[in-house]
């Protein structure tokens, strides 16, 4: 049972594994296939390539990355866009929503509910909650600093909840916007030292294979260290699908278009 067990989990980190590098295949293929456009200037063209080789660059880095290396790199990211995600809806929440001023009608016209503003601000409440303890639980603060970083992100919701004016709002969301970022900021100055010394060990460990070994052997075991087949496999398969899903809808749409334009006859001509 225990070797069936731990069967099931490596194979479970080895798929985990494989998803998390096929992300870097698609930002590869979307750079080299995207769009040039000659007409601009020398200043934007250079510009956009820095870019280009930039975003290569660090795809073929965290592409390359050891297994512990990409989960961690992974964890980081997702706490970032976690913390992006509340910042977001706490502003629009504080700057588009009036909680007070949304009625529930029925189909007569009837106000079934007077204020509906409590039920909407709990159901904003419970989401942002949830955004600040995954945040929290990803980047692995303490107590004290993961209560104040819920607090903060639960703050401007306050200000909805006592009806504080617009203005008000919008400052109260933007300075919690900065005190989160101002978090985001320190933690991943403080572990930048640790990316810095995981690409410093890939760059070594690629280093000495190439002086002992030589190239060939060096490809091989990087071919098999990254399970380079099973990423290109999961990226070729999941393209396909992709264009094929797309393919279908374009095909729909112009025959509904066709005959929409042909007052709906669906002879073999139109098809």
């Amino acid at each position: 049972m225990a070797t069936t067990q731990t069967r099931l989990g490596q194979q479970a980190v080895a798929l985990l594994d494989v998803a998390l590098r096929v992300p870097c295949i698609f930002i590869i293929d979307a750079i080299f296939n995207s769009y040039y456009d000659p007409g601009s200037g020398w200043a934007a063209a250079m510009w956009k390539v820095l870019l280009r080789v930039m975003g290569v660059l660090v795809s073929t880095v965290v592409l390359l990355l050891s297994q512990k290396a990409l989960f961690k790199f992974y964890t980081l990211f997702f706490a970032v866009m976690l913390g992006v995600a509340a910042v977001l809806i706490n502003y629009y929440a504080t700057s588009h929503i009036d909680f007070y001023s949304a009625y529930y009608k029925a189909a007569l016209g009837f106000r079934l509910l007077p204020r509906n503003g409590p039920t909407l601000w709990l159901g904003m409440a419970a989401v942002q909650l949830m955004f600040g303890v995954g945040y929290v639980f990803l980047l692995n603060l303490q107590s004290v600093f993961a209560a104040l970083v819920v607090l903060d992100i639960m703050m401007p919701l306050w200000g909805l909840m006592i009806e504080l004016p617009v203005d008000v709002r919008q400052l109260v969301a933007v300075f919690s916007g900065l005190a989160l970022a101002l978090n985001t900021a320190v933690c991943l100055a403080v572990r930048l030292k640790w990316f810095y010394y995981s690409c410093r060990y890939v760059y070594l460990l690629v280093r000495h294979m190439y002086r002992i070994y030589g190239l060939q052997l060096l490809l091989e075991d990087t071919w098999k260290r990254i399970r380079f087949p099973d990423v290109l496999r999961v990226f070729w398969l999941t393209r396909v699908t992709a264009q094929a899903l797309i393919l279908v809808y374009v095909v729909r749409a112009v025959r509904r278009e066709s005959g929409d334009a042909t007052g709906g006859a669906t002879d073999g001509g139109s098809d």
